[in-house]
């Protein structure tokens, strides 16, 4: 039973990815109807299968959506050729106004993510509170500077504006904040004292 279950997680954890790993090599190849319109069915049939299964659609995962909903229609329905050469700044753009905007209605993003493996009864204790406040503002930081690195890349253009600001950049920051999710809980509930046993929050992802 417990092997089914962590089974379904890496099932849904990659179905998760799914969308952007396609958009990413059909966006690559040029084929853009395809990276978006393919991106949102898979997004939908994500959504479908977590609703399905009565697991809580995160505000992250909403935010995919509505990014392929947005690429969808500039790439198929208005055939924008300005899409292609903004479309890292959209997506950047798309999960910085919703990780903000977590931090303006006092329900930081990552806490979704931090109830999954924490019991009820320390999601309101002040200290899972903190704890997932500075994380989310640690994500909004990084979003944000990936917003600018994307910009940049426009900017310079070319196959060195796409390839190292475009797309390098972002990774590694992108690759440093699951570096902090997995090592920074643990020290800050050490320095804060632990919520108690199991109480540790998961990892965003």
């Amino acid at each position: 039973m417990a092997e089914d279950k962590k089974l379904s997680g890496v099932v849904i954890g990659l179905m998760a990815f799914g969308p952007f790993v396609l958009y990413g090599f059909a966006s690559g190849a040029n084929h853009w109807r395809v990276a978006t319109g393919g991106g949102l069915i898979l997004c939908l049939v994500f959504i479908a299968v977590r609703l399905r299964h009565r697991i809580p659609v995160r505000l992250m995962d909403w935010t995919g959506l509505g990014f392929f909903a947005i690429a969808s229609v500039l790439a198929i329905g208005l055939h924008s050729a300005a899409f292609p050469i903004y479309n890292v700044v959209v997506i950047w753009s798309c999960f910085a106004v919703a990780a903000w905007s977590s931090i303006a209605i006092g329900h930081p993003f990552t806490a979704a993510y931090a109830r999954e493996n924490t019991p009820p009864e320390f999601w309101v204790h002040p200290v899972f509170i903190r704890l997932n406040l500075v994380m989310t503002l640690v994500w909004c930081g990084l979003m944000t500077v990936n917003v600018g690195f994307a910009v940049t890349g426009v900017v310079i253009g070319g196959n060195f504006g796409k390839l190292v600001p475009g797309f390098a950049l972002p990774t590694a920051l992108l690759i440093a904040g699951f570096v902090f999710n997995s090592r920074f809980p643990a020290r800050y509930l050490a320095r804060a004292g632990d919520l108690g046993g199991g109480a540790s929050p998961a990892v965003p992802g």
